[in-house]
């Protein structure tokens, strides 16, 4: 398969960049992506796991009623059409027809209120919501009310939000699930179907592409607009050793790695079968907690000089550096 055809099926089965990763190779052949995550897909309840592995892999099984876009404005993706009522405190939601999950079912507004209250109980905003709710309920079999007792302006963002956990819909058999406690199905009514019965915790996990899966018509940016799969499976397959990983991307083994340690990309880079890039361009957020007595931290930060750190690019690579609010703000 040619690079380019590769990058744009690649694109389209990795949920329009959700799972991005920054090397892939050219050497694929046939319609199945070989991917290696950053870590083990230990358990797999979205909801009930904050690991982004889980999130990575529920954004394929299951879709979310709206989904943020490269410029993180919330989009509409399970909803047709939302209202709100003029003082602020009833939000309508429509779901958009021909919704089904993997198991044939359509997708109802009760399943949507049966995610909803599950994920509110876990997540930070959800529970801000829940704090002013006055009902949330089906009104038919595509439409679902949230009533409040002061304004959320924030609804749409709380609902489709990419930082864990994430608002999937399930159906409410699953969804009924103690939020405390994990999930035994994974019925979802996203682009892939998980493979449970192949599933090897510490070694693969199988996703397969849904023939009948509707996407949205928008051109897809980030989590909204239509996720068009063009890869019929995607397998996860572990490799906690890193030069494990670089050989099997080198030898054709494997297709992507999602984060490669900064040692060796200055070799993988030299391979012209392969495309090093940027997951995300905004970076990530870490903290640094400082352990010690005050008196010991305060004499770390005074001894150290944070902006000659902020120039230094991590590990000595080039590509991986400090944003512009540097590594010590």
């Amino acid at each position: 398969m040619k690079r380019r055809a590769f990058l744009r099926s690649a694109a389209g089965a990795l949920a329009a960049g959700a799972m991005a990763a920054p090397i892939h190779s050219a050497r694929a052949a046939t319609p199945v992506l070989r991917f290696v995550p950053t870590t083990d897909l230990a358990s797999f309840d979205p909801v009930w796991s904050p690991a982004y592995i889980a999130r990575n892999a529920g954004l394929l099984v299951w879709d979310m009623l709206y989904g943020v876009d490269s410029e993180l404005r919330p989009q509409r993706q399970m909803v047709e059409s939302e209202g709100l009522s003029d003082d602020g405190l009833i939000w309508t939601f429509r779901l958009r027809p021909g919704l089904a999950f993997h198991d044939g079912e359509p997708v109802l507004a009760r399943d949507a209120v049966a995610s909803i209250n599950r994920w509110a109980a876990r997540e930070p905003m959800g529970g801000m919501i829940k704090a002013v709710e006055n009902e949330l309920v089906a009104v038919d079999d595509r439409i679902f009310r949230w009533s409040l007792r002061s304004p959320f302006p924030k609804m749409l963002l709380a609902l489709g939000k990419l930082a864990t956990p994430c608002c999937f819909i399930m159906p409410a058999r699953i969804a009924s699930t103690d939020p405390f406690k994990m999930i035994g199905e994974y019925i979802g009514s996203g682009p892939m179907r998980f493979a449970r019965d192949e599933w090897l915790p510490g070694s693969r996990a199988v996703f397969e592409k849904v023939p009948g899966y509707v996407p949205r018509p928008e051109p897809a940016s980030w989590l909204a607009g239509g996720k068009r799969i063009l890869i019929d499976r995607i397998e996860w397959l572990t490799m906690p050793d890193p030069a494990t990983a670089a050989s099997a991307l080198q030898n054709g083994e494997v297709d992507w790695w999602e984060r490669p340690v900064p040692d060796v990309l200055s070799t993988l880079e030299k391979d012209r079968e392969l495309t090093v890039d940027v997951a995300d361009p905004r970076g990530q957020i870490g903290l640094l907690f400082m352990s010690f007595p005050p008196t010991i931290s305060r004499t770390f930060v005074n001894q150290n000089d944070m902006a000659d750190a902020d120039a230094v690019p991590a590990s000595g690579h080039a590509r991986i550096k400090a944003s512009e609010d540097g590594l010590w703000s």
